[in-house]
């Protein structure tokens, strides 16, 4: 059984990229099992990812690189013994470091198990080639990979994804580079995989590091369930792109040069629609996808950005979405959840529009 990770900073395309994988895979016959790791409380790249019935777990509350290493190895475990996949891949918050988890995971000795090479995407549309702007954290990611994937190249020019190319082999001189972009798919994803299927490289690293302090990163995770009945499809995008160009507006006001990554998706029946921003500056982006139905509708949001006191960010998350419901109209009931690292959740009671 062969493990795969995919890191890379926040918003740089990891769940689409893991997407496309499963499904190359998928075509070769062989079986996948997917860990995604959130900072957050929440989990949400686990109802993107499983859909077509791939097994998926979720790990959250935390970085696996540092503070979940038992919650990963008790998950390994258990897909080893009640799946038996050929491929894991694992997903770690974008915050992570891919080369510590694999070696945590060595130092599990679980049998028959083997790596793939590590790989790193980077955001052709965000990365600063500015070295005095790269954070530590992100420069760790880079200069540790086995694979660096330049993703949404679709998104820049030539020049500048040469300028990139230069500026990463700088950083690691040893990495498997290759550009392409998720989103749109191709034959570089091909490509991706016929390099996965080497072997890691040995490396060694610093020691044990904690990536929530390094990073900078303040996150915040909510669940709201939506107890209005019959909500047209076309009203859930809506509101979708509303809440996420509300919070993106408030952390602005917060920082306005915010990077990270602001995510949200909204189970309604058979559908989910997913949406994201990674900066201060982006507009959301939105996606509806079919998924197996579920009695409840739900809206997620797990937002991760930076320079921003978390106290502050759960305020704008959630009256954004208490926002962007209630001028719809759209009756609805926070869900309660254990909090990360002694904070204390925002407290919203149900809501009900005059009227229903």
């Amino acid at each position: 059984m062969k493990c795969m990770i995919i890191g890379g900073f926040l918003g740089s395309g990891k769940t689409t990229t893991i997407r496309k994988l499963v499904e190359h895979l998928g075509k070769q016959g062989q079986k996948t099992a997917i860990i995604v790791n959130e900072i957050g409380e929440i989990g949400i790249d686990g109802d993107t990812i499983s859909q077509g019935g791939i097994e998926t777990r979720e790990i959250t509350s935390g970085c696996v690189c540092c503070t979940l290493r038992i919650s990963m190895e008790h998950t390994l475990k258990s897909l080893m013994a009640e799946y038996s996949p050929d491929t894991i891949i694992i997903e770690p918050t974008g915050i992570a470091f891919p080369r510590q988890i694999k070696n945590n995971i060595e130092s599990m000795a679980l049998p028959g198990l083997s790596f793939a090479p590590v790989v790193n995407l980077v955001d052709a549309n965000r990365l600063s080639t500015d070295p005095e702007e790269l954070q530590n954290f992100m420069r760790n990611q880079i200069e540790e990979a086995d694979i660096l994937g330049i993703n949404k190249v679709d998104l820049i020019k030539q020049e500048r994804l040469l300028e990139i190319c230069i500026f990463l082999r700088k950083l690691n001189p040893k990495a498997r580079m290759f550009h392409f972009s998720a989103r749109t798919g191709g034959e570089t994803l091909g490509t991706l995989l016929e390099m996965l299927g080497e072997s890691s490289r040995k490396q060694d690293v610093s020691a044990s590091r904690n990536s929530v302090d390094m990073s900078g990163v303040s996150a915040y995770s909510s669940e709201f369930e939506i107890t209005s009945p019959e909500i047209p499809l076309e009203t859930a995008v809506s509101v979708s792109g509303q809440i996420l160009e509300d919070i993106r507006n408030r952390a602005r006001e917060l920082n306005p040069e915010f990077i990270g990554h602001i995510k949200l998706s909204f189970t309604h029946g058979v559908t989910l629609v997913k949406g994201s921003i990674t900066a201060a500056h982006e507009n959301p982006e939105l996606e509806v996808l079919k998924k197996e139905g579920n009695p409840r509708s739900r809206i997620k949001v797990l937002s991760a950005v930076t320079a921003v006191p978390r106290e502050e960010l759960a305020r704008a998350v959630d009256a954004a979405v208490c926002g962007g419901l209630g001028n719809r109209q759209i009756s609805f009931k926070k869900q309660e959840h254990k909090t990360h690292r002694g904070h204390s959740p925002v407290s919203i009671g149900p809501f009900k529009p005059a009227g229903l």
